[in-house]
């Protein structure tokens, strides 16, 4: 059997938008927005209210791949 990773190269944006940003897979919106800088942390403090519109905002994420000649085959 042939396997092929796909957890590189991942982006993300809020649906809609065109600022995408690089994301981690697998994960959630959450840390990812976190790590871009976009979001606090939602378990420290108040922050959880601050970052509800997360939970309720559309998102998609996207990445491209050339399959191996052996999964086509």
């Amino acid at each position: 059997m042939v396997v092929q990773r796909l957890t590189n190269d991942w982006q993300f944006q809020q649906v809609g938008s065109d600022d995408w940003l690089p994301a981690v897979v697998p994960s959630g919106v959450h840390p990812d927005l976190m790590a871009s800088g976009k979001i606090p942390d939602p378990f420290v403090a108040d922050n959880k209210k601050m970052v509800q519109w997360v939970a309720e905002t559309d998102w998609e994420y996207k990445t491209t791949f050339m399959p191996d000649a052996e999964i086509l085959a």
